[in-house]
C-alpha cells in the first residue's frame, strides 16, 4: 500500500513517502507510523508533494506539521494535490510565469 505521512493530527495535508497516481488508495500515517485514515488520489501526486486530507476552502490555510504553509486559492477536494496550482505561499510570493513553468514540468493535471 502506498503511504503519505501527517506530521501533525491538526494538518489538513499529508506528505506523499511514494509516486501515485490518479485511483491510487493512499494510507496515511501518523509521525508515529500508525494508520491513521486513507485516501484516493484524484490526480497524480509524485513523491514529497502534498494531498488534500479534507475539503479544503477557497482562501482556507493549508496546515502541514501545525504551521501555515499557503492559502488556498480555490476549493481544494479531499484527495487533490495540493501545490502551486490551487495554492499560494504566505512567505513568498512566485511570480505567475514561475508557477506555470511549475505546473508544466510537473505536468500538474488541472481541473
Amino acid at each position: 500500500m502506498k503511504k503519505a505521512i501527517q506530521l501533525d493530527p491538526s494538518d489538513n495535508v499529508a506528505t506523499l513517502l511514494v509516486d501515485a497516481i490518479k485511483g491510487d488508495k493512499v494510507e496515511i500515517i501518523s509521525a508515529n507510523n500508525q494508520v491513521i485514515d486513507s485516501v484516493s488520489c484524484l490526480q497524480a501526486i509524485t513523491f514529497g508533494n502534498k494531498v488534500a486530507l479534507t475539503d479544503i476552502a477557497s482562501e482556507q490555510l493549508i496546515t502541514k506539521a501545525s504551521y501555515p504553509i499557503g492559502l488556498a486559492i480555490m476549493p481544494i477536494p479531499r484527495g487533490e494535490l495540493v501545490h502551486v496550482q490551487n495554492v499560494r505561499s504566505q512567505r513568498l510570493d512566485i511570480p505567475d510565469n514561475i508557477i506555470e513553468e511549475i505546473i508544466k514540468q510537473m505536468d500538474i493535471e488541472q481541473a
